[in-house]
């Protein structure tokens, strides 16, 4: 991707200022920020990348007084010139700050109330920032002006509906459209396009770049996507263990003395995944397939105007063969995970016929349907809201075990976490904590973990990489491969992300507008795309 900041400069003046900077976890006292120190620029868009757990997210948050499980222990910071921590105690309060710095969290669904329309959410935040009343025309139309620039279509009728109404992508942009109504003066972007495809997470980054650059809106951008910051951020930092290793300009990599481990950053995704790469030489497929799937349709009546539905999937075919992996790309709202959703009998299509493994499995009885949720299993796109916050992660995957696996012994179950924790590259320790003592990459893996726990038959994965750094994207894509190499499942493979759909596919189907407009092996249809459709969405990479 060509750089959009190469030509623009930002001011000198500093805006935020971290010296020797120090973040503990209040439960356990463990250092998890240690004497960072760094400062940002106005205007600058700073880059903050490092693999999961590195200490991202909490030197955000901590700063501005929103991570509750952290404490500070030493350390001074400075926003605007004006002191806000001084030896490691807060001397502003966090509401003073709040109109000024702006945040998009990681998390799109916790970001917003579920029982509040989004376009009041957003006319609430327009009125604490700008004094507009929310039943105002003119805070109505601002309200819409945003949606429209975060690429959210239709924004008179999105405004009436609810945060569960529109898919992970489309809340992200929501969030994204929150933050950006206030005008703050600094933008804290936590793995803003995490979520979303290649060519939305284009349109988004663009629009960072675009506010920054026309209203001096200082960005620090937190990613584990070093291809998307060299490709949009003035400097880089790269944290490993709560340390920031390098400060770096991206344009000029050769030029600069780097730590090891941020080279392999830059290496880490192309040797992992050419490492983890799968023999995609199948044994001939049985003349039967385990799934198939003929003249689905879904629709969804909005529950604010009661009208008649409109198509979310329509005429919709597809076959899945036993240790077959197939891959569904598409832009944020095509209908991944809505088809995910009715594979998986989470939701029932409105029209069509379903069969797993000969049977129709939408009229399964009830032993049928047990066996077929311990056969189905899915990994779903937000490891925040997969996870029961009150389980510590020992019983999140004790409990599958127990509905699934009643026979095991306790002493085998106990095993069978220990080893399934160690492939998704967690130690022992992770048993006795709770799902908000992990960064996101790695509640996602214990998510893995669970879904795999059972010996699944069909694994269906709604983006489950998303949220990971290069690194662990290439263990998890290891795993996966040794999984279907050992177990001979079939796998569902929803993502946004080209590169792992040619790693890890043998076919791909390209659902666009709730409708597949393109199938076929993975090589022929990535290397010639026959729908223009299919071609944007390869050149949007970055």
């Amino acid at each position: 991707m060509k750089r959009k900041t190469d030509k623009l400069n930002y001011s000198r003046k500093t805006i935020l200022d971290v010296r020797n900077y120090c973040v503990a976890l209040k439960k356990t006292k463990e250092t998890v920020v240690s004497a960072v120190s760094f400062s940002v620029s106005k205007g600058e868009i700073f880059g903050i990348a490092g693999e999961s757990g590195s200490g991202k997210t909490l030197l955000t948050l901590s700063m501005f007084g929103l991570h509750n499980a952290s404490q500070l222990n030493a350390g001074d910071v400075s926003f605007d010139q004006e002191k806000i921590i001084e030896c490691g105690v807060s001397i502003v309060g966090t509401k003073k700050l709040v109109l000024r710095v702006g945040f998009i969290l990681q998390d799109p669904f916790s970001s917003l109330n579920p029982s509040v329309k989004i376009g009041r959410q957003i006319a609430e935040a327009i009125y604490l920032a700008k004094g507009k009343s929310p039943k105002s025309s003119e805070n109505r139309a601002l309200v819409y002006e945003l949606l429209t620039e975060v690429g959210i279509p239709d924004p008179k009728n999105c405004y009436e509906q609810y945060p569960d109404q529109f898919s992970g992508g489309m809340r992200q942009r929501i969030v994204i459209a929150i933050a950006l109504s206030q005008d703050p003066e600094l933008l804290i972007a936590d793995e803003p396009t995490t979520a979303l495809d290649a060519s939305t997470q284009r349109k988004i980054i663009d629009l960072i770049i675009d506010r920054s650059r026309r209203r001096g809106l200082t960005v620090i951008l937190v990613s584990h996507n070093i291809a998307l910051l060299q490709a949009t951020a003035d400097r880089i930092a790269v944290m490993k263990n709560g340390i920031i290793l390098d400060i770096f300009n991206p344009t000029k990599i050769e030029d600069q003395e780097l730590n090891s481990y941020t080279k392999s950053l830059f290496e880490g995704l192309k040797h992992g995944r050419q490492h983890s790469k799968r023999d995609q030489k199948h044994e001939i497929k049985p003349p039967s397939p385990l799934l198939e799937m003929n003249n689905i349709k879904k629709s969804f009546t909005s529950r604010i105007l009661q009208r008649g539905g409109n198509f979310s999937l329509s005429n919709i075919n597809i076959k899945i063969s036993q240790g077959e992996v197939v891959g569904f790309l598409g832009e944020s709202g095509s209908g991944k995970s809505t088809l995910a959703s009715i594979i998986t009998k989470l939701i029932k299509p409105n029209e069509g016929s379903y069969n797993y493994k000969g049977k129709n499995a939408l009229s399964f009885e009830k032993r049928e349907t047990k066996k077929f949720k311990s056969d189905v299993q899915m990994v779903f796109q937000d490891p925040y809201g997969s996870l029961n916050p009150r389980y510590n992660i020992r019983n999140a995957i004790n409990e599958a075990l127990l509905i699934h696996k009643p026979t095991m012994t306790k002493s085998s179950r106990e095993e069978r976490i220990v080893q399934l924790l160690t492939d998704v590259g967690l130690d022992n320790s992770a048993m006795e904590k709770f799902p908000h003592e992990f960064s996101g990459g790695q509640r996602q893996r214990i998510a893995i973990a669970r879904a795999m726990s059972v010996d699944p038959e069909l694994l269906v994965c709604d983006e489950p990489l998303s949220s990971l750094d290069v690194s662990t994207q290439a263990q998890i894509l290891a795993l996966f491969s040794d999984l279907l190499k050992q177990k001979k499942i079939s796998m569902i493979f929803i993502t946004h992300d080209i590169k792992v759909a040619q790693i890890l596919c043998d076919r791909v189907y390209i659902l666009c507008d709730g409708q597949i407009v393109e199938h076929g092996e993975t090589q022929k249809v990535l290397s010639n795309p026959r729908h223009n459709y299919t071609s944007e969405l390869i050149e949007a990479v970055y």
